[in-house]
C-alpha cells in the first residue's frame, strides 16, 4: 500500500494492542520488517480481553489527506477523543499500519 502521502503527517504514534496468544506472530513480523523486537510499554501492550491484534495510529495535519485515505479505502476517525487530545485523527487500519512500518515507522512516537 502506497503511504508517500502520509509524510504530511505530523505527532504520527503508532500502537498496538494484542492478545498474549497472538503476541508470537505479531512480534515475528514487527521483527522480519524492522529488524528490532517490540518493547512492551513502547506503543505496544498485551491485552487478554482482546480476541487478537488492535493497531492504532495517531496522527496531526494541517494538509487534507481525505482523497488520499478514500483512494485507499482506510477510514480516519477525526474529532477530539477523551483518551487521546493530543491528536486530531485516529486510523485502525491493520494493512495501512503495516506499510507504515515498512515504510520506517516504529511502534510509539515517530
Amino acid at each position: 500500500m502506497n503511504t508517500d502521502f502520509f509524510k504530511d503527517a505530523t505527532d504520527v504514534v503508532l500502537e498496538v494492542e494484542v492478545n498474549p496468544d497472538a503476541a508470537a506472530r505479531f512480534e515475528s513480523r514487527y521483527r522480519a520488517i524492522t529488524g528490532s523486537d517490540p518493547k512492551l510499554g513502547v506503543g505496544y501492550q498485551h491485552q487478554p480481553n482482546k480476541w487478537g491484534l488492535e493497531v492504532r495510529v495517531y496522527f496531526n495535519s494541517e494538509v487534507d489527506m481525505s482523497d488520499e485515505f478514500t483512494s485507499i479505502d482506510v477510514y480516519v476517525e477525526q474529532g477530539d477523543r477523551p483518551y487521546r487530545k493530543l491528536w486530531v485523527y485516529r486510523l485502525n487500519d491493520r494493512e495501512f499500519f503495516w506499510s507504515l512500518v515498512e515504510a520506517g515507522y516504529r511502534l510509539g512516537e515517530n
